[in-house]
Order: C-alpha cells, then sequence, then structure tokens
C-alpha cells in the first residue's frame, strides 16, 4: 500500500509573541524579526490543500510547541493516504460470490466429490453380458463336418448382493456430497477470515503510518530548536532513531497489508489476473449473540459428522455384501448350434464356481475391520466436532463480550490522550518524548481496538463455520 503523491514544504512561520502565561526563560530573550511574512505560493503550481507551502524560520523558540501544533493542523491533509491503484474493494458478499465462482480450491473439491460420486455410481451397475460366434469345420480328405455356435453369458447375482451394492454405492455418493459441503463452509470461513485480515491489516498501517508522520514533524520541530540552541543534540538524535523505527514498522505494516490482500484476491479471483483484493466498507458493529446452547444444537448439522456417519453406512453395507461373497455367482449361457446335415438347437449352459479353496473370507474379515474402524471414526469425529463447536463458542462469547463492553470508547480514549499531550506539550507541561509517548500510546491503543473488532467477526464467521450456518444477511 502506497500513499498519494503529496509534497508538503515547509517555508516561513515566525513566532512573534508568547502567551500571556509563558514567560521568556531568562538568557532566552529574542527579538521579533519584524512583520510576519504570508504563506507564499511557489510559481506554476497549484494552490490545493494538498500541496502547503510553509516555511518555519525559528530563531530561538521554547514556545516550539506552538509552531509544531501549526505544522500538524496544516500539514494534516497530508498524511498518508492508502493507494488504491491496483487493489479491487469488494464488499463481503461481492468477495463470497468471485469465490463461488472463481476459487480453485472449491473447483478441485467439486471435482473429488464428483469423482467419488462417479465410482459409487459404477459400482451399481451390473456385468456385461458376453456374445460368441464359433465356427468350427473338421474333415478329411473324403469327408468334411462344421458345426456353427452362437450365444450370450451373463453372470447372474444373488438379490441380496445386488441390494447391498446399491446401498453401498447410494451411502458412498451421499458421503462425497457431505464431504463437499464440508470443504465448502471451511472455504467461506477462509474468504471471510481474510476479508477481515485485510480490513485489520490496513488499519494497522493507517494507525502507523500516522503515528510516524505525527513522530515525523516532532522530530522536525526537534531540528529546529536544536539549531536555535532549546535542545541538545541527543534529544534530536534520540528522536531521529524513533522516527526510523517508526518508518520501519510503517514498512512492514504496509507489506502484511499487502500480503493479506493477495491472500484475499488468491481465494476470490485466482484466475482473472487480480493482484490485490480489499474491502470496500468498514468493519462496524456488533456480530449477534450466539449461545453456546444454540450452538451446541447445530451439531447434527455439521457436514463432516454426515460424511462420517454416511461413510460408516456404506462400510456396513459393503461388511453384509462381504458376508454373501462365499456363494458363487453362477454364469448362464444361451445359444444356438447348427451342425452340417441340418441338425439345430438351442444349447444352455450354467457355470457355477466351487468354493473350495477361495471362500472370501479375507474379503470378509477386512469389510468387517473396515465397518469397525468407522464406527469409531464417527464417534471420533463426533467429539471433535463437540470440542470445535464449544471451543469456537467459548472463544465467540469472550470477544463479543470485550467489544461490547469497550466498544468504541477505546478509539475515544486513544484520540483523548492523543489531544491531551498536544495540548500539555503546547502549554510547556510536558516535552517532545512525551509527545512521542503520547502518539505511541494512541497507535498501540487504536490498534488493540481495531484487533478486538475484527478478532471478534472473525471469532464470529468462525462459530458459523462450527455450526454450519451463514450469517443472517447472507442467507
Amino acid at each position: 500500500m502506497g500513499t498519494r503523491a503529496v509534497r508538503c514544504r515547509f517555508t516561513q512561520i515566525v513566532v512573534g509573541q508568547r502567551s500571556p502565561r509563558q514567560a521568556v526563560p531568562a538568557g532566552r530573550g529574542w527579538s521579533p524579526p519584524g512583520d510576519l511574512p504570508s504563506v507564499a505560493t511557489v510559481p506554476g503550481e497549484s494552490q490545493n490543500p494538498w500541496e502547503l507551502i510553509m516555511e518555519v524560520f525559528v530563531r530561538r523558540i521554547p514556545t516550539s510547541a506552538v509552531v509544531l501544533a501549526v505544522v500538524v493542523a496544516v500539514a494534516a491533509p497530508c498524511r498518508g493516504v492508502l493507494a488504491q491503484n491496483g487493489v479491487r474493494r469488494v464488499t463481503m458478499a461481492e468477495a463470497l460470490a468471485a469465490f463461488a465462482s472463481n476459487s480453485l480450491e472449491l473447483r478441485i473439491a467439486r471435482a473429488e466429490a464428483e469423482a467419488a460420486i462417479g465410482t459409487a455410481r459404477q459400482y451399481r451397475s451390473y456385468t456385461n453380458p458376453a456374445f460368441s460366434l464359433a465356427h468350427e469345420s473338421l474333415g478329411s480328405s473324403n469327408d468334411e463336418y462344421w458345426e456353427t455356435i452362437a450365444g450370450v453369458v451373463q453372470q447372474l447375482e444373488w438379490p441380496g448382493r445386488t441390494a447391498s451394492r446399491s446401498r453401498v454405492a447410494a451411502h458412498t455418493s451421499a458421503g462425497a456430497a457431505a464431504t463437499f459441503r464440508a470443504d465448502s463452509v471451511r472455504l467461506a470461513f477462509e474468504v471471510r477470515e481474510a476479508y477481515v485480515t485485510v480490513w485489520l491489516a490496513e488499519k494497522i498501517e493507517e494507525s502507523r503510518r500516522d503515528v510516524a508522520d505525527e513522530i515525523q514533524l516532532v522530530a522536525e520541530a526537534a531540528d529546529m530548536r536544536l539549531a536555535a540552541g532549546d535542545i541538545s543534540s541527543y534529544e534530536a538524535r534520540r528522536l531521529h532513531l524513533v522516527v526510523a523505527q517508526a518508518e520501519r514498522e510503517t514498512s512492514q505494516a504496509a507489506i502484511e497489508a499487502r500480503a493479506a490482500r493477495r491472500r484475499l484476491a488468491l481465494l476470490i479471483a485466482p484466475d482473472a489476473g487480480l493482484h490485490e483484493a480489499g474491502p470496500a466498507a468498514e468493519l462496524t458493529g456488533l456480530p449477534p449473540a450466539i449461545t453456546p446452547e444454540v450452538a451446541l444444537a447445530a451439531l447434527g448439522a455439521r457436514p463432516d459428522l454426515q460424511a462420517a456417519a454416511r461413510d460408516l453406512d456404506a462400510a456396513k453395507a459393503r461388511s453384509r455384501f462381504a458376508m454373501a461373497a462365499w456363494v458363487p455367482d453362477p454364469t448362464l449361457g444361451l445359444g444356438y448350434k447348427h451342425q452340417r446335415g441340418g441338425l439345430s438347437g438351442a444349447a444352455l449352459t450354467v457355470d457355477v464356481p466351487m468354493p473350495l479353496f477361495d471362500r472370501g473370507a479375507g474379503d470378509r474379515y477386512g469389510a468387517s475391520a473396515r465397518e469397525t474402524a468407522a464406527t469409531y471414526q464417527l464417534e471420533f469425529v463426533r467429539r471433535l466436532a463437540e470440542i470445535d463447536l464449544m471451543a469456537a463458542s467459548d472463544l465467540y462469547a469472550s470477544s463479543r463480550a470485550n467489544l461490547e463492553a469497550t466498544g468504541d470508547e477505546l478509539l475515544a480514549y486513544a484520540d483523548l490522550v492523543l489531544s491531551a499531550a498536544r495540548a500539555a506539550y503546547a502549554d510547556g507541561q510536558v516535552g517532545q518524548p512525551g509527545l512521542v509517548d503520547a502518539a505511541n500510546i494512541y497507535r498501540d491503543t487504536r490498534i488493540a481496538a481495531f484487533s478486538l473488532r475484527a478478532e471478534t467477526w472473525i471469532a464470529y464467521y468462525d462459530l458459523l463455520r462450527a455450526m454450519a450456518r451463514v450469517p443472517a444477511d447472507e442467507s
């Protein structure tokens, strides 16, 4: 995230007198330089509010706080503005709609579900019949014999095994569909989480950039006081180190914001040439309350639990199919035979394998073990789902209570602290380090307030994910 191309040049502001309650310290008297010059514009440049031209000429100014206050007030429009170039702004609904249409992960999950359903349908199919045509010609030098046989061979299946295969196919298809729903719920939560994460990252960058600009102005005022001999070089250099640290933190916040926007763009439009995406609206308000009882009541609606239940049903059907495998399936053949001499007629054959060596014991044992594993898997998934619901409910209840208790008070307190520090600095009650500390408190408090709001909304979306539901305004 960059800043708008804005130039703030400081030309001449001369403080000619003190307020009545600020006495001139001994040994630091000074004379006004005469008429105060007016703010002049540079030829050829427009006079829009983004190009302020001021020049600060300070001799010995114990009232440098007044200069800083004027600079802060007039140069406020020059502070970093979030760049919109290359960033597509979307609402939450637009992001989810783009995700449903373009998400590669969702396409993969859908394709895997369709593959599982196709395999299940194939499991339900019957064995194809076989058609045969044979012509045999036998003879010697004095005699000739031939015969032609045409027939159809079909393997038959006992009715119980056919029903078992149909149940396996039906339960497997239902399980694949439930798995796809679970993947859809999980991926939709990732989109909502990424959306809120971008909002928070941009707010953090904005807060850090504002404070970095504030500290930069303090450092510039300190340089002027250093030139006037009002402060030591240690104080000025210390402020420059603070400026460097603030700029480094701002750059890191900008990198994290860009990474968050790229992550959101990857989720909603991976193949549309979109590099960065960000929220188009502020994240405001308090999410609706959801009690733990309501959350646990949604346990049966979780698609992962439904998928595990369908897997168990399919395993039971496979076990019943394997139990009847020792009874061999007969093969029936119907044909027509025609011989030389005019003899012809129907031919009937029945092939029945003899279960002497292979009675399907291994298949029965394996199917029984898979049924047992599916039973344990269902219980395990149920316990995990209960823990997931309770953890998500507890986290959301705690985050929501904290947000409800503070609301926007943290932001108001942050503004109050910085305003009070500026006023105290203007009155000479605190120095430049005190104003820098207040700016840092302002930044940290705002970041904490934005983080609490983002955590609450993410916890709300996570609880809806655990309940396999969507927000009321999206349904």
